[in-house]
C-alpha cells in the first residue's frame, strides 16, 4: 500500500480527485505615507533623512552634482515618493 493511499484514495481507484477547498487570504495594504505628510511625521522624516544621507554618501550611484549633498538628495527622495519611483532613478533624470 502506498503511503499516500489514505490521502489520495480517489486517485488510486482511477478516479479524478478534485480539490474544492477555497483558500482566502487577507492582504494588508503596505504602510505608505505621502511625501507631504512625511515631513510632519518625526519617524518618517528621520527615515527619509537617513536615506538621503546614505544617498549623498554614494560615489557611483548618484550624479556628481548630488554626491555629498544630503539636502539635495532629500529633495530627490521626496520627489521620488511623489512619483512612486526609485530615488536613484529620479536622481539620474
Amino acid at each position: 500500500m502506498c503511503a499516500a493511499l489514505k490521502r489520495c484514495a480517489y486517485r488510486h481507484k482511477g478516479k479524478i480527485m478534485e480539490n474544492t477547498n477555497i483558500v482566502t487570504t487577507e492582504q494588508q495594504a503596505p504602510n505608505t505615507i505621502s511625501a507631504s505628510n512625511a515631513i510632519f511625521n518625526v519617524q518618517a522624516l528621520g527615515q527619509l533623512t537617513a536615506f538621503a544621507n546614505l544617498m549623498a554618501d554614494s560615489q557611483v550611484t548618484v550624479p556628481a552634482h548630488l554626491a555629498g549633498k544630503p539636502a539635495d538628495c532629500m529633495a530627490i527622495v521626496m520627489q521620488a515618493m511623489q512619483w512612486g519611483m526609485n530615488p536613484y532613478a529620479v536622481a539620474q533624470k
